[in-house]
């Protein structure tokens, strides 16, 4: 099957830790969160390609770019703003932020043309990683409205962390508890957790109920649904976690 270059680019972005997602219907309250997805028609949807798809700032970095290319054959605008990241009770949280200068904030694109975006950080490295979120928004096109319908405006987000050479690797255990896989961080450095797979003593696969790409924070822990945890004896976990395969044996520790 050959997927269209919009397609990749959403397969990409999400393969790297990004988001993607339509904030046309959405609530108020989600607009303000990073995330997007297309709308039906020929030359509706997402029309994007971003690299990097990861944004590190080490102790010595001060500046780093981003290339945002317009694929459609019409002009984009676009917008970018920057939200820092934490997580409260194993849930993502996003907060506008103005602890990096992103420019320019607001750019239409010439279809087929390159955009430079600059991300420029004004403060001096300090202890402990912080983390963000870079929106990249393709604003809706007012004369694309059909039948009093009007276009998504369609998010990509980019995650963003700060001085994380400075804060301490990350401390991984994994625990069963009532009707939940936990997995807990007490280093500061976030990792990313992909392709997660379980199976029990007798060797057969035990089902999560969501299985997706996740990240888990310093001083955090996330959890995944797992029906009947405490019932379901030890299992062994696989995962692959900031692109290392690893193994584990995880007890159930309810009680």
């Amino acid at each position: 099957m050959i997927r269209p270059v919009a397609d990749l680019g959403k397969l990409a972005l999400i393969a790297a830790g990004g988001s993607f997602l339509s904030l046309g219907s959405a609530s108020a309250a989600l607009a303000q969160q990073p995330a997007a997805a297309a709308a039906p028609s020929a030359d509706r949807g997402a029309r994007l390609n971003i690299a990097p798809l990861r944004l590190e700032f080490d102790a010595a970095k001060t500046s780093a770019t981003v290339m945002v290319t317009n694929t459609s054959g019409r002009p984009l605008s676009v917008q970018t703003r920057l939200f820092a990241w934490s997580q409260q009770a194993g849930e993502d949280v996003f907060a506008p932020s103005t602890a990096l200068t992103v420019s320019p904030s607001i750019i239409t694109i010439a279809p087929g043309a390159t955009q430079i975006v600059r991300v420029l950080r004004g403060t001096a490295a300090s202890p402990g990683e912080k983390r963000f979120r870079l929106a990249v928004d393709q604003l809706p096109d007012p004369t694309l409205a059909t039948g009093g319908e009007a276009e998504a405006r369609l998010r990509f987000t980019l995650p963003l962390f700060m001085d994380r050479d400075k804060a301490a690797p990350a401390a991984l255990a994994w625990r069963l508890t009532p009707g939940r896989l936990e997995l807990a961080n007490s280093g500061g450095q976030t990792v990313r957790v992909v392709g997660l797979e379980m199976r029990n003593t007798a060797g057969t696969a035990v089902q999560l109920e969501r299985n997706s790409l996740r990240y888990v924070q310093g001083e955090s822990t996330i959890s995944w649904g797992l029906a009947n945890a405490c019932g379901l004896g030890p299992l062994s976990i696989k995962a692959m976690i900031d692109g290392q395969a690893v193994n584990a044996q995880v007890p159930p520790t309810c009680g």
